[in-house]
């Protein structure tokens, strides 16, 4: 089924910075109603389709994809991993220590957002329907950043 004007310019707008809502607005829709226009059109095949197509067309374009986003951060890892000598100032002369350093904090965070795409920090929990049969969720909470009284909450919850 062939786009609309509006639901073409609706694809450009939405391709600037994927908010749908903004895309709808730019797109000339009612403010009012922009919010539901915005998921409404994002929810037809036809614009659904369109959108994808564009999107497919300017990642071979800018040759930037996956595989362009997971090599970046691999080699930034790599970088980040080379351990520099540390210098110091000896009589007006820079001069090595004998001590090394490199950028933990960037390796850590580019492990973490390649962990992510690998979905390794995603916890899984079994649970049975009314059926009786398995049922897949998926808990993507990090312990870490609770308190030890949240931590005591989430202990107590019963799943049956």
């Amino acid at each position: 089924m062939a786009l609309t004007n509006k639901q073409r310019r609706f694809v450009e707008e939405y391709l600037v910075d994927l908010n749908a809502l903004q895309a709808a607005i730019r797109a000339v829709y009612s403010e009012k109603t922009a919010n539901e226009q915005g998921a409404r059109l994002l929810a037809k095949v036809s614009v659904k389709e369109a959108v994808q197509i564009e999107m497919d067309k300017r990642s071979q374009r800018t040759e930037i994809n996956a595989d362009y986003v997971l090599k970046t951060i691999q080699s930034t890892i790599e970088r980040c991993k080379q351990a520099e000598p540390v210098l110091i100032k000896v009589d007006g002369e820079l001069v090595e220590s004998g001590e090394y350093k490199f950028d933990a904090t960037n390796v850590l965070k580019g492990c973490e957002l390649l962990g992510k795409h690998l979905k390794l920090f995603t916890d899984k929990t079994e649970l049975t329907g009314a059926n009786g049969g398995p049922i897949q969720t998926e808990s993507k909470l990090n312990l870490s950043s609770l308190n030890e009284d949240q931590l005591r909450a989430i202990a107590s919850i019963q799943i049956k």
